[in-house]
């Protein structure tokens, strides 16, 4: 080798060895971010809120005329002389046999207890129904005024709207500096429970306040929330640090409901419904190509409604049909689809602790988040969640329980744990497969599996023993359609 070579071999070698000093401090500032992130996240997750504002009604007059920021101060003020009465009438007018729905002294409640117990919670997931229910009548009775005639509930549109930031400012304000993240429920409208439009006033006078939960999200991510939340109440994020590589998808699906009317109470309109769905399908592909991990999170679960009737169940092997909160298996069926890359659905409305899987040992695990609201008679709850942000996986959660219904020298206790209770270590479909299969095969319901999932589904002393109808149950866990409900239940009968 000549000298020119032997100076070239040597220049070359001094050139990737700079090269390669100039990478180091690069690969070191790498491996410290990665170590910088956690093994595990904490999430909060929170459900069926239904803050009922009339709880006194002597303070509505006040309410309609403050801006929302003195709301806080109105609400938790002291009780009027004559709340108890007041709240008794509004209550007869338009409760029915339904116990109350939260007081503001219990959101308050849930919201600190919720943050005292995770303050390193690094995200928020609230799945629906932030207004109490039959709004328009609670309204009308705390004024005083004569019950609507027909379906116009326009009187008090407004309300419900300021009603619903409310809601949305507490929560992020209970949980400032990290996301937020909120899905509407069919309670959530202007107009009846089960109603809205599609760009509906609801949704621009309600985006807003949305968007502000939206913690770390790019500003392009941020309009193009606004435009699809303001258009069906939908939206798509990528979720904030420490989450990798995962993408946040919001439906509302009342538009999705078997007994869905838009606010003119046109059945038939499906449009709000269409649209999600073909954009969920384009969200989902769009995640498989860039190999991203998804959660979706909605309202209503895609799945039949066991507890419908006890009498409809009775007659489903002979005449009978099972009902599905859904009017179609549109949205199982998706999901399913694309099981390779859902981590996880979250829904609420059933105000029960539950759990389903679409698609089998190979599909997607669906937490079902019961309600901060008592109306069922139940006690309120709240989720903490620990997740792996790396894989997006649910691995174990806790669920708080108050003591009492009121807000007012509520204790939050730990109720149980999911790898405790079921003995899985992570809430994956295969493990739920593995976790309804042991409770399918215990016919009785006797296992401590079974007595457990019975205890803790209903939140209250005694729990809700399913006792004849267990079986029943158990198939509606992982079987979404009611033609596969049916046959679950039936078998060749």
């Amino acid at each position: 080798m000549n000298t020119l070579a032997r100076s070239r071999g040597v220049l070359g070698w001094f050139v990737a060895l700079g090269a390669l000093a100039s990478l180091l401090p690069q690969c070191a500032l790498a491996q410290a971010a990665a170590a910088a992130q956690p093994a595990t996240a904490t999430v909060v997750m929170l459900s069926d809120l239904h803050l009922d504002p009339f709880h006194d009604p002597a303070k509505l007059p006040l309410l309609l005329k403050a801006p929302l920021e003195d709301w806080e101060a109105i609400l938790s003020s002291a009780q009027s002389p004559t709340q108890a009465a007041d709240s008794a009438a509004v209550q007869k007018a338009c409760g029915g046999s339904r116990q109350m729905d939260s007081s503001y002294a219990l959101l308050r409640s849930s919201l600190r207890a919720a943050r005292a117990q995770a303050p390193d919670a690094r995200f928020v997931v609230v799945s629906g129904d932030l207004l109490v229910h039959n709004l328009d009548c609670r309204y009308r009775a705390a004024l005083k005024l004569s019950q609507a005639a027909g379906d116009d509930q326009s009187l008090s549109a407004a309300f419900a709207e300021k009603t619903t930031v409310f809601v949305m400012k507490q929560v992020e304000a209970a949980f400032k500096g990290i996301p937020v993240y909120l899905a509407l429920g069919n309670n959530d409208s202007r107009c009846n429970h089960n109603r809205l439009d599609v760009r509906d006033d609801y949704l621009k006078a309600t985006v807003q306040a949305m968007l502000d939960g939206l913690v770390g999200v790019s500003a392009e991510e941020r309009t193009l929330a606004l435009e699809t939340y303001q258009s069906a109440g939908y939206y798509a994020v990528t979720m904030s640090a420490p989450m990798e590589r995962t993408r946040l998808l919001v439906i509302d699906d009342t538009y999705m409901m078997a007994n869905f009317a838009n606010c003119e109470a046109d059945g038939a309109d499906r449009k709000g419904a269409q649209e999600q769905l073909t954009w969920l399908a384009r969200e989902l592909d769009g995640a498989r190509q860039r190999g991203e991990n998804v959660w979706l999170v909605g309202h209503l679960p895609p799945s039949v409604n066991p507890r419908s009737s006890p009498g409809r169940l009775l007659r489903l092997c002979t005449d009978g049909s099972a009902e599905t909160f859904l009017s179609s298996n549109a949205l199982a069926n998706l999901l399913s689809s694309h099981a390779d890359m859902v981590r996880l659905a979250i829904f609420g409305h059933t105000h029960m602790d539950e759990l389903h899987l679409l698609g089998g040992k190979a599909g997607v695990p669906v937490k079902v988040v019961a309600s901060v609201t008592p109306v069922d008679g139940n006690l309120p709850s709240f989720l903490l969640g620990k997740v792996a942000p790396s894989s997006a996986t649910l691995l174990d959660y806790q669920v708080y329980v108050a003591s009492n219904t009121t807000g007012v020298g509520t204790r939050w206790a730990r109720e149980y744990g999911f790898d405790e209770t079921y003995h899985e270590a992570s809430f994956t479909a295969a493990s739920l497969g593995d976790l309804i299969g042991r409770l399918r095969a215990d016919t009785a319901g006797s296992s401590a599996e079974s007595e457990a999932y019975q205890k803790h589904f209903y939140k209250g002393a005694d729990g809700f023993a399913l006792g004849p109808f267990w079986q029943a149950y158990v198939c509606s866990l992982d079987q979404p359609t009611a033609e596969g409900f049916k046959t679950c239940v039936c078998g060749g009968k």
